[in-house]
């Protein structure tokens, strides 16, 4: 019979051959890993004294092998408090030491790995309450939670770590039994099990959840009440097709409330451009500095969306804002858009976007009055270290006759303030890029350009869409399946919102461009995320095919970005009524369905789903413009909000259902249709537009 050492040493044997195609060893723990990595924020950790990671699932092979806890530290390159936890706590030789000594250290980035992301931050929230990033994570060596926590001091980590390795010396099963229920906890949040049938919605659900979400609205400063404001574009692209079908002017009045307070507020750099993720205050005045990809993107949709309805210049001014800022800051040389820009620069947390007395006066000249007034500065109240926030006006118009002003005459000082703001900037260290590649940030980026391409009619903007699509498809795939990230050769897998926003990307273009070949590709990509993400216990589709996670993920809510599975099921949605196919259509019903129970009474964390409902419970139309004029007939219906519509268009015979036996050569027809069946054909756009009775027209 073999020893016991003899059967562990072949077991480490056979894990050091297995790790060499992971580029992971028990030799490699001995030391920091990230010196290689192509991830920013992973550098950023590459000098520490700490035995860094990347993540790998063999990680949990050797800590079992080696019976260690794992540190599963997770955080993103422009997090503020990420970078303040490395610089105090990860850089100390005695952390470090208990670290290395004691645990497996795994930094994860979680641009690059979302789903282990998601699996964390929904143990934090069920152990805690609470989550954010830095997100720290201490581990069974099987990878299932027993404690998780933010950001800490060097002092307080130190306490956290020498009570966990006294736990595991005197009380294991206590830690098991922890784990034990808190891996129950999640896998329970990530189960929703099938309906034996699909649900009946009705205009009272809505109406009902919409009312519960307007009783949390701030009146005062637009948006949801909270401490925090963070604006989450597609809670408010619900409510304008809501409010517009439904001509509910109290619920048009909140979201022209909130887009006009945001655009004259701290969230925004006035100077540059680009959205912060959020303000740490109420009234949108005092920004957390980070500008992500996925803010950018959404803004511009959300904006241009709200200008087809109010038509308020100072939307389209914002918007085409927005799209020279991650033109100009965020743009890659493989053109796409990069990540993320940091919220520090030379380790201060909004130095570059703050200043101080003698920069303001040097700013604004003899103006200072007007200047300070304009950006509502008080000269007693510094923000921080005796720096100032430019933070405007809320109410221009009221302002100017305050001060006996016209607008032509204020616009052309803030053009001499904006240009002196320059000249300091230009002198100052630039926030860091995150330039890894995202697929789904950057298809989210490519709505948003159609969508101001509708708004606008600018035909750049379709050309910059068109043109990112294609290299997506170029760079975003590896054997045949998309990726999530990439950068220099590396590349992390897929997730289901790779999927689910390129699809809708691809359908947008075919909407705006009658190319088939992008309908084509919309339908494949669902088609794909069907085939890869299926659950087994549910109508959803699982976030990853990471089958080594200690459980599965079904991400359902609408945050910051939209549910993947509310985006498939509109998707899958919008391909029945083009195709006519009854199972793209059940499909929908059956997500949808799923979801009934748990969204009921919340629905402002899923405005997406929200969505989805108002196009059952209100009639749902195709608009088919069919013909050899049909792009610019498209073009002019397009200027205006088309709520619970999809509108598509073709210029030639085709074999989709929709267009088939409806083109002639002499003419452009414009087909309204529901339920399979078309209403009687127009040339003209206003007769056309008069059969659904909920739309304005011109």
């Amino acid at each position: 019979m073999q020893s016991n050492n003899y059967i562990k040493s072949s077991i480490i044997f056979s894990l050091l051959i297995m790790s060499c195609n992971n580029e992971l060893t028990i030799n490699s723990m001995e030391s920091n890993q990230l010196k290689n990595e192509t991830s920013l924020y992973l550098k950023q950790h590459a000098e520490n004294p700490v035995n860094w990671q990347r993540w790998s699932n063999s990680i949990f092979d050797f800590s079992g092998e080696l019976n260690k806890l794992v540190i599963v530290s997770i955080g993103y390159s422009s997090c503020h408090w990420c970078h303040v936890m490395e610089d105090e706590t990860f850089t100390d030789d005695t952390i470090a030491k208990l670290m290395n000594d004691n645990f497996i250290n795994v930094k994860v980035d979680r641009e690059e790995n979302p789903d282990v992301d998601q699996a964390y931050m929904t143990a934090s929230q069920l152990m805690t309450g609470m989550g954010g990033w830095p997100l720290n994570v201490i581990t069974l060596p099987d990878g299932s939670p027993i404690y998780a926590g933010t950001y800490h001091t060097k002092e307080q980590w130190f306490d956290i770590l020498n009570r966990i390795i006294r736990l595991k010396e005197t009380n294991y099963e206590g830690l098991e039994e922890i784990a034990n229920n808190v891996k129950s906890g999640v896998i329970d949040i990530n189960t929703i099990t099938k309906k034996n049938e699909v649900s009946e919605f009705d205009k009272d659900f809505l109406s009902r959840n919409t009312k519960i979400w307007s009783d949390k609205w701030d009146a005062d400063n637009g948006g949801d009440i909270a401490q925090q404001k963070f604006v989450s574009p597609s809670k408010y692209q619900y409510l304008i097709n809501y409010g517009s079908i439904y001509k509910d002017e109290q619920i048009l009045n909140h979201v022209k409330k909130t887009l006009d307070i945001i655009s004259n507020s701290g969230i925004i750099d006035i100077v540059e451009g680009g959205f912060y993720r959020y303000t740490v205050d109420s009234e949108w005045k005092i920004p957390h500095f980070e500008k992500m990809l996925y803010d950018q993107a959404q803004m511009i949709s959300l904006y241009s969306n709200a200008y087809k309805l109010f038509k308020t210049s100072e939307y389209k001014d914002l918007v085409y804002q927005t799209i020279n800022f991650i033109n100009n800051e965020m743009n890659s040389s493989d053109n796409l858009y990069y990540a993320a820009m940091d919220a520090d620069t030379d380790g201060e947390e909004g130095k570059y976007y703050s200043f101080n007395l003698n920069e303001i006066e040097l700013i604004s000249g003899d103006q200072i009055n007007l200047f300070n007034s304009y950006f509502n500065i008080d000269l007693d109240k510094p923000w921080d270290n005796n720096k100032f926030l430019l933070i405007p006006k809320r109410d221009l118009k009221s302002w100017l006759g305050s001060n006996s002003l016209n607008k032509d005459e204020f616009l052309k000082m803030k053009e001499r303030w904006i240009s002196e703001i320059l000249k300091i900037r230009s002198k100052r260290t630039k926030p860091r890029i995150d330039d890894k590649t995202i697929i789904s940030w950057n298809a989210l980026s490519i709505i948003g350009l159609i969508d101001a391409y509708e708004a606008f009619k600018d035909d750049l903007l379709l050309t910059q869409a068109k043109d990112k699509f294609d290299i997506l498809l170029k760079m975003g795939y590896k054997n045949n399946m998309l990726v999530h990230t990439f950068k220099d050769k590396q590349y992390q897998d897929g997730v289901l919102e790779d999927y689910a926003f390129l699809s809708k990307a691809a359908m947008r273009l075919f909407q705006t461009t009658g190319d088939e070949f992008y309908f084509n590709k919309s339908k494949e990509i669902i088609d794909d995320s069907i085939k890869y993400f299926k659950d087994e216990e549910s109508d959803l589709l699982l976030y990853t095919t990471n089958k080594d996670l200690f459980t599965k993920i079904v991400s359902i809510e609408d945050g910051v970005i939209p549910s993947p599975n509310s985006i498939i099921a509109e998707q899958l949605f919008n391909i029945s009524h083009i195709i006519f196919d009854d199972y793209y259509l059940d499909q929908s019903n059956k997500m949808v369905s799923s979801v009934k129970e748990i969204i009921d009474g919340s629905i402002n964390y899923y405005s997406v789903w929200a969505n989805n409902i108002l196009n059952r419970v209100e009639l749902f139309y195709e608009i088919a413009v069919i013909g050899s004029d049909s792009d610019s007939k498209t073009k002019l219906i397009s200027e205006q909000l088309l709520p619970n519509v999809i509108l598509v268009q073709s210029n030639s015979e085709s074999n989709i259902p929709l267009f088939m036996d409806r083109f002639f050569e002499d003419e452009t027809y414009i087909y309204v249709c529901q339920n399979k069946t078309c209403q009687r054909p127009e040339t003209s756009i206003k007769y056309a537009l008069e059969q659904i009775p909920y739309l304005k027209t011109n």
